[in-house]
This record gives C-alpha cells, sequence and structure tokens, in this order.
C-alpha cells in the first residue's frame, strides 16, 4: 500500500466524513443534509478510486520533483501565519497563539531549508 499512498489518503478523508456524517445521525439532522453530506463522501470515495487506478496503470508517472529553492517549503506555513494574523483582527487575538509558532517554523525552515545538503 507504500505505492498507493495518495488513494489512502483521498479514502481516509473519505471515511472520516462517513464518521462525521454518522455523528450528525446521532444529533438527527434532516434528511437534506443526509443526502448532501452523503454525496460529498460518495464522490470523495469515487476520487479515491480514480486516484487508486491512475496510480496503478502507470506507476511509472510518480516522479520525485526536487524543489529548486532550499526555502520554498516555507511559503504555505508563512502564507497560513499571515491569513491567520490578518484573522486576528476579526476574530480576537487568541488566534495569535496559533500563527506565531506557524510564522517560526516558516522562518527556520526558510533559514534552514528543506532539501538535503548538496555534496
Amino acid at each position: 500500500m507504500k505505492r498507493h499512498l495518495s488513494a489512502v489518503v483521498v479514502a481516509g478523508w473519505g471515511l472520516l466524513n462517513g464518521v462525521l456524517l454518522a455523528v450528525l445521525a446521532v444529533y438527527g439532522e434532516s434528511a437534506l443534509v443526509f443526502w448532501l453530506w452523503g454525496g460529498v463522501v460518495l464522490v470523495l470515495e469515487l476520487a479515491a478510486a480514480a486516484v487508486l487506478l491512475s496510480s496503478r496503470t502507470s506507476p511509472d508517472a510518480h516522479v520525485r520533483y526536487r524543489v529548486p529553492d532550499r526555502g520554498a517549503g516555507a511559503v504555505l506555513p508563512a502564507a497560513v501565519g499571515l491569513l491567520l494574523v490578518a484573522l486576528c483582527f476579526v476574530y480576537g487575538r487568541w488566534l495569535l497563539a496559533v500563527a506565531v509558532p506557524l510564522l517560526a517554523v516558516s522562518a527556520a525552515l526558510a533559514v534552514r531549508g528543506t532539501a538535503a545538503r548538496e555534496r
């Protein structure tokens, strides 16, 4: 299953949504909610099947790409951290407890880099 990890991730996401659908059933939601959320679970599981089929038909297509810049891995945590800082103005300063560590991780990744050192 190690070669088809992407299909496992999508299928797990669908199963998690199935569990959330069961939680909604416990709280007695309306039938419309079940149809909508059940449709989402079905689409996710179909996507997982498509990913699995794709990875089985052409396993040679999976190539490891190198990140061109060593600090490029810092972009995503920095973007999420800055988004949370902006949301602090709307939802309160408690979001800084999440934003500051993300920005610290981003700074560490920018300084240290994410790729292995070349010789």
